[in-house]
């Protein structure tokens, strides 16, 4: 049954005939393989396809078969060569290009073999399907011998035993010296042949089997000599005029007798020349000179001969050239006459055809001018009617052009305005409603604050008013000891600036004075500062009593 793995369309059909016209399948063994693309150029990786994809979808599909067959298996033939592979999913369906990427594209092919098998061996577990992968492996041994030319194969390493030979043309110069003739004269000849191993299977096989393992020129000695040989027997059965005469004839004798055994040995004579012949007692030469007398013989004879035949025909030639002269003279005064009696009755059928062929030209000139006319007003017409739907269609355009560059913006713009106006509304009213919030918030704040210094303030005013009632002169005098030092910084405050004082006195010495003076000051400034009269306590109203 026909099947390509590389179409899975091929794959499909495939399945459905087999399923169609095969009520059993006991195996399912996916040995079908390519290690190269060859000179194809898919758009996809080929490799894959063919050594994966396509088993992958053929045993899916022929997996329901194999489960009613139970007992039954799957054997993928993958390959060691599965060790190298590397399945990157973003290149697994490039093309591929080269030698390098076919090599790499075939091991990830393995590879996804040996997980497939692997994969579908766990998932038909119990099912009575087994599944397994295999390599093919290699053998030592082996008698089998392949015979490529002109390509490539593969071959096994340390283990494949692989020898060349060459198919080029190879060229020989056979040479046979002093072989005597039928008539006994010695004779030197020398030749030309080109030979090459023959390319047919059985042939080439029977070449390998003669010279494998030699070199070019053991090849050539073996055919340079058999060639020879025939050559000195044939020279032993002709005369001199024979070989000298008929070199081809000769050549081709030999190329006939020797084809067989040299074709017996896997070569082919391609062509065989004679190159040269000649010999050591002049024998040719004295020939040549014989020849030469007698072929210069022949020569004059036939001069002569020639001469006289030629002065005869020459005058028999000039009596036939007179009379096919007159003949000739006659028939072109005739073929003038009737010429011109032709030439006459021909100018006249030209002019009438003529005169003819300008009246139908004109009137079919007239024909085509209404015509294009015609055309002309029915295209205007078709013109103005597309005109007409175009200027409709601009209106239409130029309307909707209108409502959708003026009046919808304007509407929109309206919107947006009344929208922003609410917006600012609310804006303002929340405003509004926190500031208000904020104040009050305030208020009651500094209500509290204010209160609660109020009532300490009066707590203060009334724990002192106590003090005062019930320690009288004593708490005076302890208010007025607490204040001293801040009236004492008050009042030195100005002088900290003041590096030196210099208190001058005159002849009456007023410095006493002026110290009495700033004392009986001192009340009033205090009384200024805090309230209290410092002139009532006893102590201050001695110091300061005799100044007043």
């Amino acid at each position: 049954m026909a099947l390509d793995l590389a179409s899975l369309a091929s794959v499909r059909a495939f399945a459905t005939a087999f399923l169609s016209s095969e009520p059993r399948l006991d195996i399912l063994i996916h040995n079908a393989g390519i290690s190269s693309c060859g000179g194809t150029r898919e758009p996809f990786n080929l490799l894959l396809r063919v050594n994966h994809i396509g088993p992958f979808l053929l045993t899916h599909l022929l997996l329901p078969r194999l489960k009613t067959c139970a007992p039954s298996r799957v054997v993928v033939v993958s390959s060691a060569a599965h060790q190298r592979g590397r399945l990157d999913f973003t290149r697994l369906d490039r093309p591929v290009v080269g030698w390098r990427q076919e090599l790499r594209a075939y091991a990830d092919s393995k590879l996804a073999n040996v997980l497939f098998a692997r994969e579908l061996a766990t998932q038909l577990e119990g099912t009575g399907v087994t599944c397994f992968a295999a390599h093919p492996g290699g053998c030592c041994g082996s008698d089998y011998k392949q015979y490529v030319f002109g390509g490539w194969a593969w071959a096994w390493w340390c283990i494949s035993d692989t020898q060349r030979i060459s198919l080029e043309i190879m060229t020989l110069q056979p040479r046979c010296e002093d072989v005597e003739t039928a008539e006994g004269v010695a004779l030197t000849v020398t030749g030309v042949a080109q030979v090459k191993i023959m390319t047919e299977k059985e042939l080439l096989a029977v070449a390998c089997e003669q010279f494998l393992g030699k070199n070019v020129q053991d090849i050539k000695n073996v055919v340079l000599q058999t060639l020879e040989g025939h050559l000195r027997s044939i020279l032993g059965t002709l005369t001199v005029e024979q070989i000298y005469q008929d070199r081809d004839q000769f050549a081709k004798l030999v190329r006939e007798v020797a084809a067989p055994d040299v074709g017996r040995m896997g070569i082919e004579i391609l062509s065989f020349t004679i190159k040269d012949v000649y010999d050591k007692v002049d024998y040719l030469s004295s020939l040549g000179k014989t020849q030469t007398a007698v072929v210069q013989r022949d020569a004059d004879i036939g001069v002569a001969e020639a001469e006289r035949d030629a002065g005869i025909r020459e005058a028999e030639c000039k009596k036939e050239m007179l009379d096919v002269k007159f003949m000739a003279d006659t028939k072109i005064a005739d073929s003038k006459r009737a010429f011109e009696l032709q030439k006459s009755a021909f100018s006249e059928e030209v002019n009438i055809k003529t005169a003819e062929a300008q009246l139908a030209y004109e009137l079919q000139g007239a024909r085509e001018q209404q015509k294009i006319r015609q055309e002309e007003i029915e295209i205007e017409i078709v013109q103005r009617k597309k005109q007409i739907a175009v200027e409709a269609q601009e209106i239409l355009r130029t309307d909707k052009e209108l409502i959708a560059t003026v009046r919808r913006p304007a509407e929109a713009e309206a919107h947006r305005i009344q929208q922003i106006a609410e917006g600012e509304k609310v804006k303002q009213v929340l405003l509004a409603q926190a500031e208000a919030e904020k104040i009050r918030k305030i208020g009651e704040a500094e209500a509290s604050v204010i209160e609660a210094m109020g009532k300490a303030e009066a707590e203060r005013m009334k724990l002192k008013a106590e003090a005062y009632q019930k320690y009288g002169d004593s708490a005076k005098m302890a208010l007025v000891l607490e204040a001293l030092p801040q009236i004492a910084a008050k009042i030195a405050a100005p002088l900290t600036k003041v590096d030196e004082i210099v208190i001058l006195s005159g002849d009456n010495n007023k410095v006493t004075s002026e110290v009495n003076r700033l004392l009986a000051e001192l009340p009033a400034s205090v009384h200024a500062l805090t309230g209290v009269d410092l002139s009532k306590i006893p102590l201050i109203k001695k110091a300061t009593g005799a100044q007043v």
